[in-house]
């Protein structure tokens, strides 16, 4: 079952990593988002592996992430985990690349625009 969320990443917890039974070697990082709303939550997130790069991201940043729930027994109780596997950034941030002027409306000219002069009536609101 895939789902999504959008929320600001809050915090990064430390990377955990070890070897499997197998002899496989394993990460994994949990981060929290908070998710607005009249009553915000913050969440904890799994990431198993070098699924998603969380260096990328800053702290504050508004993300979207995709997850999994996954749901198992130990010792006869359950435990849930989200388990992410995507995420991007939302807003102005996403579509600009870092460095890079944003695009300009269509219409609209790419040098700097020039404010109207006040008339001379005296009248100096700019509307």
């Amino acid at each position: 079952m895939a789902l999504e969320v959008e929320g600001k990443l809050t915090q990064l917890l430390e990377r955990r990593s070890g070897v499997s039974a197998n002899g496989t070697n394993w990460t994994s990082q949990d981060f929290l988002i908070e998710i607005p709303g009249q009553y915000p939550q913050t969440v904890v997130f799994n990431v198993y592996g070098d699924r998603i790069q969380l260096d990328q991201y800053q702290i504050g940043e508004n993300v979207k992430v995709s997850f999994d729930l996954r749901g198992r027994e130990y010792q006869g109780k359950w435990y849930n985990t989200l388990n992410a596997w995507k995420m991007e950034r939302v807003g102005a941030a996403a579509t600009q690349p870092a460095g890079q002027p944003a695009a300009q409306p269509a219409g609209q000219p790419a040098g700097p625009v020039e404010e109207p002069q006040a008339s001379a009536q005296g009248d100096d609101l700019p509307f």
